[in-house]
């Protein structure tokens, strides 16, 4: 769009000529275009939309009336539904968004919470590996230097998870991400830390403050990070632009950092407490019940770092004999265990090398050390089915460790290595048996459920350089009325097939926004009957990936941006024959899986399956050149971005 035009004053004009908040049913929007249904078609001035700064074209397709704006679209209709009047069509944002379900909005924002977390977590929990096994084998001395910087490395991503966790969790929500990262930090922060010991009181804005540590606790950091999101909107909806850039940042921080430390921590905090009397006063009165119980709602104390509330008794007991607490919650170990090797086997199974490469690490993670976090974060947090067999398991195996009394005489965070430690041995073993066996069986049956994603391109992520673009001629080869980044490139990029089939020109697309190549040139394939999945055309970083899984946006490691859209109007299946297997944020290689698909299912719904590939911000200098035509295989050239030569 027109640097000169603001994304809520191009929200305003769009408004206003498609008849205004009055005239229209419902507005949601796709990767790259504003859909609106509207009641009287005669109210629209598409003429006028098509001539607006920053609008490609407007067009009535498939019963509505398309605005193609860009990758930034998801901002420009946030400002839209901010506007007055048109706030009660808020809840149709993405696409296919406005049938989801509580649950759907929950997984999905924990999936764009965690998912970008996991590299560093799963590297560090093996650095924890690492750190244990030379301690245990006496190759290190576990008060040298040595071992303390290697235990900073394998210990930092943990201890400061909450600084990364309101990262995240804002970004996912519109709000600026260093704003939450900062709140999340000054509740760590020394000056914060030497107000006063653990569990003391001092006043603060002639308030209580209830001093606890924040180190490695989720709750807080989620919580604040949806306070932002709403002020965040507030403060933009009410302050002149001109003054946000400024303003915004100051009230949030002001606001939020307080508000963290006098209530979101001692929330979180007290919510862990009550927590952990209930299930010691069940560990004393109803013990066959508590070894059920604890396995199955562990996975939710460690997820919001207040599990050592628990574990800081099972150590007093520990110091009197045995720990029954220690015991019980074996179970939940060794339910992770299972599920981390169960994913491995159902990863290659379905040949999906992202997922098998996170699980195995995950698997030695917890088998070896004990650590739990990347199975938690990576494989059961973002999958709402593998959450259930995660409990059900733990359960299972709680229900054999119940059955034999089994407590623990000693410590140590490995299932296998407190084999030992675990009283009778004979109820240990067992329970690892059930613990490992029944989550492989039950991920193998019943699968997993697709993850949540991004559902548009976040305003970070989306880059300037889509914000920057003008409509334009451009100098493709192939033709082009769409997107032109003003920038300059010189690397030649190869774009690989996604998918086999056919090739097909943009002008044969039955949609008119691709076939008249608005959103950027490149070219489209018809897949094969046998075709299932979209692999990576060019490697670099996945942008866009909507919740409906149908298409994918990819920036390459030069900075070419690619839309990849299976299908025509796939949107409206709402996910329905489509599994995405990628997250935003996640950095793919060329020809690494991201969307499967049942081509079958699609096509007796009524949906072509042609697919566009195209480049969304073709810079003024380059053109799409050496288009393959006829039948391609999977990974091979399908065009060539140049600079103009």
């Amino acid at each position: 769009m027109s640097t000169t035009t603001t994304d809520a004053a191009l929200a305003r004009r769009i408004g206003d000529l498609v008849g205004g908040p009055a005239n229209v049913a419902s507005v949601h929007n796709c990767t790259t275009r504003l859909r609106f249904v509207v009641r009287d078609d005669g109210k629209v001035d598409y003429e006028g939309l098509s001539q607006t700064p920053g609008v490609i074209q407007a067009v009535k397709a498939g019963g509505q009336v398309q605005v193609v704006i860009g990758t930034h679209v998801d901002r420009v209709r946030d400002d839209l539904v901010g506007l007055p009047g048109w706030s009660a069509m808020g809840d149709g944002a993405a696409e296919g968004a406005g049938k989801r379900r509580p649950l759907d909005v929950v997984f999905d924002f924990l999936g764009a919470t965690f998912q970008p977390l996991i590299p560093a977590i799963t590297g560090a929990a093996l650095v924890q590996v690492l750190v244990l096994l030379l301690t245990q084998f006496g190759w290190l001395a576990a008060d040298s230097p040595t071992a303390g910087v290697m235990t900073a490395a394998g210990n930092a991503i943990f201890y400061f998870l909450p600084v990364f966790a309101a990262f995240t969790a804002s970004r996912k929500l519109g709000a600026n991400p260093f704003v939450g990262a900062a709140i999340a930090a000054a509740l760590l922060h020394p000056a914060f830390t030497a107000l006063g010991a653990q569990g003391t009181q001092v006043q603060a804005f002639g308030l209580p403050l209830f001093l606890y540590s924040y180190a490695s606790s989720m709750f807080p950091a989620l919580m604040l990070a949806l306070a932002l999101g709403g002020l965040d909107r507030l403060l933009k909806r009410y302050l002149p632009r001109a003054l946000q850039q400024v303003f915004v940042p100051t009230i949030e921080i002001l606001v939020l950092v307080p508000a963290t430390a006098l209530v979101f921590g001692p929330i979180g905090v007290l919510f862990g407490n009550v927590i952990g009397d209930g299930l010691a006063w069940l560990s004393g009165n109803v013990p066959f019940a508590f070894y059920v119980i604890v396995p199955a709602l562990w996975i939710f104390l460690v997820s919001m770092g207040i599990h050592w509330a628990l574990i800081s008794i099972a150590l007093v007991e520990l110091a009197a004999g045995k720990s029954v607490i220690l015991g019980a919650a074996f179970g939940y170990q060794y339910a992770m265990f299972g599920v981390a090797l169960g994913m491995v086997i159902l990863a290659a199974r379905q040949r999906n090398k992202k997922l098998r490469d996170t699980a195995v690490a995950a698997t030695i993670s917890v088998g070896v050390g004990g650590i739990t976090e990347p199975t938690l974060y990576g494989l059961v947090l973002p999958y709402r089915r593998v959450l259930a067999i995660e409990m059900i398991s733990a359960a299972a195996s709680g229900l054999v460790l119940g059955l034999f009394s089994t407590f623990a005489i000693g410590f140590s965070p490995a299932p296998i290595l407190a084999l030992p430690l675990l009283s009778p041995t004979l109820g240990a073993v067992l329970a690892l048996v059930v613990g490992l066996a029944l989550p492989i069986i039950l991920l193998q049956v019943w699968g997993f459920q697709k993850k949540g994603a991004a559902e548009a391109v976040d305003a970070a992520d989306a880059g300037d350089a889509a914000a920057s673009a003008t409509r334009g001629t451009g100098s493709a080869g192939v033709g082009f009325r769409g997107l032109v980044d003003t920038g300059t490139r010189t690397a030649t990029v190869i774009v690989v097939a996604p998918i086999e089939g056919e090739v097909i020109p943009l002008a044969k697309v039955p949609d008119p926004i691709f076939a008249g190549s608005l959103i950027g040139p490149g070219v489209a394939i018809a897949p094969s009957a046998t075709a299932d999945r979209v692999v990576a055309p060019v490697s670099g970083v996945v942008v866009a990936a909507p919740v409906s899984g149908h298409a994918v946006g990819l920036r390459a490691d030069d900075g070419t941006e690619l839309l990849i859209h299976v299908g025509i109007d796939t949107v409206k299946l709402n996910g329905e024959h489509f599994t995405l297997v990628v997250g935003q944020g996640d950095h793919v290689e060329a020809g690494q899986p991201l969307i499967r698909f049942d081509a079958a299912a699609i096509a007796a719904a009524g949906y072509s399956l042609v697919t566009p590939v195209v480049v969304t911000n073709i810079a003024g200098d380059q053109r799409v050149v050496d288009v393959a035509e006829g039948v391609v295989s999977e990974g091979a050239a399908l065009f060539t971005v140049n600079p103009a030569g």
